[in-house]
């Protein structure tokens, strides 16, 4: 018994032991932190501070910001600068094909004088199809409405007649070209309510303009009955800043008289031209 009495006390005082050390070391880190740390000595602190030489050589500097400009080059997937484009900004697939929106236009129409030349080819509703060609001088008042006249020359034939009439010898439609040419001088008013913009490459966007047009005038030929009317429509190209490229899709409407008969006949009339544009710089805005 007594031996087993005294391994029991000599383990309480083993706690009892361990637990006073414990708190006192407790006790201790408690104060230092309540009081803080003493400052260091000023030996201390000037060997401490860091060597301005030692840092300025192992830091290294500041790299300078990339630029927007050259984000997009940097990846190689971005066509050289074109106006409506905006290279600054970039999708997820490394492109480069934002729209920054309206752009100003380079070529202005207001207060100029156009001279144009054209030709193509007239579709016949009561006649042959024939080629046609001619001439027209425009004048721009403003921006959106412009008026103009056109001349043009297209043979009229009716091959058919020949046939009918073949038995009395009195086609009305002689053989050759220049004995049934037909002169038009139509008056056209214009109205431009689209601008347009074509990239024809990859740096390069072309201006334009959509054209509705609309007139009248005369066609003679002994075939033509009254006036003739114009519909249409045009659009104009600006590969530079004095010549355009028109291209034109008009119907004509006129009473024409063939073998008898006395119709209004519609022909379509297809043209192509290019015009001259007097002033030949007029500052853009």
């Amino acid at each position: 018994m007594d031996t087993r009495l005294r391994k029991r006390h000599a383990a309480v005082a083993t706690v009892l032991v361990t637990v006073l050390v414990c708190g006192a070391r407790a006790h201790a880190r408690a104060s230092t932190c309540v009081r803080g740390a003493e400052p260091p000595a000023p030996e201390a602190a000037v060997d401490a501070a860091p060597d301005p030489s030692a840092t300025a050589t192992s830091t290294p500097p500041a790299a300078a910001p990339p630029d927007e400009g050259s984000l997009a080059e940097s990846l190689g997937r971005t066509p050289r600068r074109v106006k409506c484009l905006d290279e600054s900004l970039i999708d997820e697939f490394g492109r480069a094909s934002a729209r920054k929106g309206v752009q100003p236009r380079d070529f202005r129409k207001a207060r100029r004088l156009s001279l144009s030349i054209q030709g193509g080819a007239r579709g016949g509703d009561l006649l042959d199809t024939q080629w046609h060609g001619g001439a027209s001088l425009a004048f721009w008042p403003t921006e959106d409405f412009g008026i103009d006249a056109q001349f043009d020359i297209s043979p009229m034939t009716l091959r058919i007649e020949r046939s009918t009439t073949a038995f009395f010898g009195t086609n009305r439609f002689a053989d050759g070209v220049i004995r049934n040419l037909s002169y038009a001088a139509i008056g056209h008013l214009m109205f431009s309510p689209i601008h347009t913009k074509l990239r024809a490459r990859r740096d390069r966007i072309i201006h334009g303009d959509f054209v509705l047009v609309g007139g009248a005038g005369a066609v003679l030929h002994r075939s033509v009955q009254a006036a003739a009317f114009d519909i249409g429509a045009s659009l104009y190209l600006y590969p530079n800043k004095f010549i355009s490229i028109r291209l034109d899709i008009t119907d004509r409407i006129m009473a024409q008289e063939a073998l008898g008969q006395r119709r209004i006949a519609n022909d379509l009339v297809f043209s192509i031209g290019a015009g001259l544009w007097i002033p030949f710089r007029r500052r853009a805005r």
